[in-house]
């Protein structure tokens, strides 16, 4: 696996050249940034994907030739640790899912700021998921204790450990849902295991595309 290092390569998969010359010029503007490609629909970003040194995509998903979700597929086939972002206008509960599975790191709304975007980049760097805010909490409305369960025959989850999932998707850590519930952080920390021991998984990444595949996002 290719270690996370800065400067961080970027490819923004667009066909929109407004969208393409704003995210590079946000990006630009980043010290942490190393060199930026473009590619105008799927199968280009596949092609430059898989032979330029990309450490991250910024994936539209509606794209001419191919299609965003298709172009995830290939890409992490062939170079699994390149990161994939999602971006789209589209919040629906199934798309996200599908990108998930995928193999997306990140889902995050077209119109979203600077802030969010480098937020969501540093994080899909660092190995986490994330998930903009308003496109988590679509997504856990189908979420409750007594739809959300494991496996058959497996404990629901409560509403506190619902409540907690939803923070872990925003990609929020252990000491900033604490600050959030008003909860010691041992306490987070505890339901967090909880939560991964009732679903048999091994890490909050794993949490997540879970619950994608589940159809519980």
């Amino acid at each position: 696996m290719k270690p996370y290092q800065v400067p961080v390569n970027i490819l923004i998969a667009d066909d929109h050249r407004l969208i393409t010359d704003g995210i590079s010029k946000i990006l630009g503007e980043e010290k942490t940034i190393g060199e930026i490609y473009i590619a105008n629909n799927g199968s280009e970003a596949v092609d430059k994907a898989l032979t330029a040194d990309i450490d991250c995509v910024i994936m539209d998903i509606n794209m001419p030739v191919m299609n965003g979700l298709e172009a995830v597929k290939r890409i992490k086939q062939e170079k699994p640790y390149v990161k994939v972002i999602a971006v789209s206008m589209n919040s629906d509960a199934s798309v996200v899912s599908k990108m998930l599975k995928a193999g997306a790191d990140g889902y995050i709304n077209k119109d979203t700021g600077k802030t969010e975007l480098l937020t969501a980049l540093e994080k899909v760097m660092r190995g986490e998921k994330y998930i903009s805010p308003e496109i988590s909490n679509n997504l856990f409305l189908h979420l409750n204790d007594r739809s959300v369960q494991s496996e058959e025959g497996e404990k629901p989850l409560t509403p506190r450990e619902i409540e907690i999932i939803r923070y872990i998707a925003d990609g929020l850590t252990n000491q900033e849902i604490a600050q959030k519930l008003f909860l010691s952080v041992v306490t987070v920390d505890t339901h967090r295991k909880n939560i991964l021991a009732k679903l048999h998984l091994k890490n909050s990444a794993a949490l997540v595309k879970y619950a994608a595949e589940h159809k519980l996002l």
